[in-house]
């Protein structure tokens, strides 16, 4: 597999993380990656690179991650040297970019601590309550059928049943349904409208344990369907939907943050104005859309 790595837009980004070089002094040499012009480079400046371009480098093994991170760290570093000795730092323009972005990476971290303090794992978790205790239950029944091509076979099979015969077995034996059959004709939890029609009614009049009395038939052939089990459909794990559930409160929370600091601010927008366009989803929602 190969790795193609763009150092402009790595150096780029790299900017925006404020990365700082430390005298040899300020850190363990066990912490130094490079020296660039008697300057170090140290681990916690990689691990910040990292957090902000580390997608570019997915998959890669982390040692050649690591190293072409460092790399990308001391090009910028001997860049930086250049531009400060051709007196770029003085320039308006370096300082209004520096100016943004101070105030950006202030903006950023200022909302990382109002909302890690605003969403505990508390508040996730009685996120994640209220959601379960609003979802209407859905059951679920657990099916094994068997497909036959006549209806003979069919009563055929419903007779050796009725004799004592295995389900499973008789499944496995005779089934023509290739997707079942290895399985004991097992369908797995089905919801009404997931198996043929023909099937569904059959299983609304069956409890568990039973099987249908007479062969169903169906566009397919004719079916023995036997109903398992009844359930209502298990609500997903916290542990499943948490992540989802954390970043949704993060972003009202920030979104929040946000509302509040406006209100308390003195404001002027001197521009029209005008939201964005909302993204095509492929319905027309306009007049001549609307349906008669």
């Amino acid at each position: 597999m190969t790795f193609h790595i763009h150092k402009a837009s790595i150096l780029a980004g790299c900017v925006f993380a404020g990365l700082t070089f430390q005298p040899v002094l300020a850190v363990g040499q066990e912490d130094v990656v490079a020296r660039v012009n008697g300057e170090v480079l140290t681990t916690a400046d990689v691990a910040m690179a990292a957090e902000i371009y580390g997608d570019q480098l997915a998959g890669a093994p982390e040692e050649a991650r690591r190293s072409a991170i460092v790399d990308v760290l001391i090009d910028m570093r001997i860049a930086a040297d250049a531009a400060r000795a051709e007196g770029i730092e003085e320039e308006d323009g370096f300082r209004r970019q520096m100016a943004f972005l101070r105030n950006q990476t202030l903006r950023a971290l200022f909302l990382e601590q109002r909302v890690a303090e605003a969403v505990s794992d508390e508040a996730v978790r009685k996120a994640y309550d209220e959601k379960i205790s609003e979802v209407p239950p859905v059951e679920e029944v657990r099916l094994r059928h068997i497909l036959l091509s006549t209806e003979q076979e069919a009563e055929d099979v419903v007779a050796a049943l009725d004799n004592g015969a295995d389900f499973a077995a008789l499944a496995s034996e005779r089934s023509k349904d290739e997707a079942s059959r290895n399985a004991g004709g097992d369908l797995g939890f089905v919801t009404v409208g997931q198996t043929i029609a023909a099937v569904d009614e059959a299983a609304a009049e069956l409890a568990p344990g039973e099987y249908t009395a007479s062969p169903v038939k169906s566009a397919f052939g004719f079916h023995v369907v036997e109903v398992e089990e009844r359930r209502n459909r298990p609500a997903p794990s916290f542990e499943t939907v948490a992540p989802q559930i954390r970043r949704a409160l993060e972003s009202a929370a920030a979104q929040r943050i946000m509302n509040e600091l406006r209100t308390e601010a003195k404001v002027e927008k001197l521009v029209p104005d005008v939201p964005l366009p909302q993204a095509d989803d492929g319905h027309n929602h306009g007049p001549a859309g609307a349906q008669e």
